[in-house]
């Protein structure tokens, strides 16, 4: 699951094959060589991770070959400003993650979706990566995800010292969130829920919305067409992906007035279950990501 078809590789090179050396982001083809002289073999933990799940913890990596490796927005991921992680900083990272985000994931989910990079840093600077943050205007990212890796940023001794119980939620919310609905679905495209998520509003995804001049559109509106509250500024609804990334993003993040609120709307209640149920089927167990994600199992 984490290896590179060589179809994709062939594809690689005749799209990458005219750039420079200096434009060039793609991996190198002695990439396992070169992970295992980067990850850090004093450290139990992370050779433990890498033996049992074949994922690479670094905390050294290439901001070209590890972080940056991506088609779209290239020029975003190779400007953005990292801060490395000091290595005094890694241990206390590691246990944070495995306390609070790996211990997340069956055995089997790690195996089978995570990437084969995992970046972890001080912090991510940088325009919209994915799908975190907006645009051009530029940012301190919790975490990012491209098709190459997930890179976790906040986790130097500071940073997870000065989290109070708010933040810490809201940082691991986002966490979740990237992994579940950059990496999995956005990049993966993994597709876990049955058809009857999509079913509701099939006639719909794509299609121009219907806005009259001096009417608003409300959260009910759209909830009664199977679909979280879509911006003023937006005309089209979304496509089956994105509709999927937004409830995985509501369910990660719920609080109990978005909870109650689709609880109510038989449509949202169904897709939402088919999403909390379809996730906890391959692997998640999203009653720890989310408590109130339990009433939809």
């Amino acid at each position: 699951m984490k290896g590179y078809s060589l179809f994709l590789l062939i594809g690689l090179f005749c799209l990458l094959g005219g750039c420079s050396d200096d434009e060039d982001v793609s991996p190198s083809m002695k990439d396992e060589d070169r992970l295992e002289n980067l990850i850090d073999k004093s450290n139990t933990d992370i050779m433990a991770f890498k033996e049992k799940y074949g994922t690479y913890i670094l905390y050294e990596f290439d901001q070209l070959l590890d972080f940056a490796y991506q088609f779209d927005q290239a020029a975003a991921w190779r400007e953005a400003k990292l801060t490395y992680l000091e290595k005094d900083d890694v241990p206390g990272a590691v246990a944070f993650l495995k306390e609070h985000f790996w211990s997340c994931y069956e055995d089997s989910m790690i195996i089978n979706n995570f990437p084969r990079k995992f970046l972890i840093c001080t912090k991510i600077f940088a325009s919209a990566l994915g799908i975190s943050g907006e645009g051009n205007t530029k940012i301190n990212h919790d975490a990012v995800a491209n098709m190459n890796s997930f890179t976790a940023a906040c986790l130097d001794r500071k940073s997870l010292s000065g989290m109070d119980t708010d933040r810490q939620v809201e940082y691991l919310q986002q966490l979740h969130y990237i992994y579940l609905g950059g990496y999995l679905v956005n990049v993966r495209r993994n597709v876990f829920v049955e058809d009857v998520f999509f079913d509701p509003a099939s006639k719909l995804y794509g299609t121009k919305i219907e806005r009259t001049t001096g009417t608003t559109l409300d959260e009910n509106y759209f909830m009664g067409r199977g679909f979280f509250y879509i911006e003023k500024d937006v005309n089209y609804y979304p496509q089956q992906m994105e509709d999927l990334m937004m409830f995985v993003e509501n369910l990660v993040k719920m609080d109990q007035r978005v909870h109650d609120i689709v609880m109510e709307k038989s449509i949202m209640r169904i897709k939402m279950q088919n999403v909390a149920q379809g996730l906890k089927a391959i692997g998640v167990n999203i009653e720890k990501v989310n408590p109130l994600a339990l009433d939809f199992l």
